[in-house]
């Protein structure tokens, strides 16, 4: 049986590439709250000192998964913070605030219901746009969730539910 040809990157069938390059302008323009980045050096330039990029907290109770969602962000130009569930979860909202939480519907010793709950008490003028990711089928109707997205996900469906969050006109469910 002869073998099908791999594509030059595990993106490259699934519009992976157009999808980062998508990210990169919806960093741009998308998000209303904006951190600064404080330079790393004195020899940074000035383009690089006034940087600003988003802030996405990831939570999600597999580090595989974690490291997947933060590596597309990453490449979208977001700062990411992780936590294994909302005490971890706490702990980031202690010292930052994030633009977007992205969190899976299901963790080992809670959901994402548990999560926002914890963190909503830690926002000021309510949570930030909230992304709600599963493995599961069935969600149930009242996440919280700005946009939402099923495992397993291209790097262009997460950068869909990301415009879906950031526009607020979404009916929660993003499409690639």
């Amino acid at each position: 049986m002869p073998m099908r040809p791999s594509p030059a990157s595990p993106s490259a069938g699934s519009g992976g590439a157009q999808a980062i390059i998508g990210g990169r302008r919806l960093v741009g323009h998308l998000l209303g709250r904006r951190r600064s980045v404080p330079a790393s050096d004195s020899s940074s330039s000035d383009a690089t000192a006034s940087e600003v990029r988003p802030v996405a907290l990831v939570v999600d109770d597999s580090p595989i998964a974690r490291m997947l969602i933060s590596s597309i962000l990453q490449s979208f130009e977001v700062d990411v913070f992780e936590a294994g569930g909302s005490v971890e979860a706490q702990a980031v909202v202690a010292t930052c605030r994030p633009d977007v939480v992205i969190v899976d519907w299901t963790l080992r010793a809670e959901t994402a219901a548990d999560v926002l709950d914890a963190l909503e008490t830690r926002f000021v003028g309510g949570l930030p746009p909230v992304v709600m990711i599963s493995a599961s089928a069935r969600m149930p109707g009242d996440l919280r969730a700005t946009a939402t997205l099923r495992k397993p996900f291209t790097p262009r469906e997460l950068y869909a539910a990301l415009a879906t969050a950031f526009s607020g006109k979404g009916d929660g469910v993003a499409e690639a």
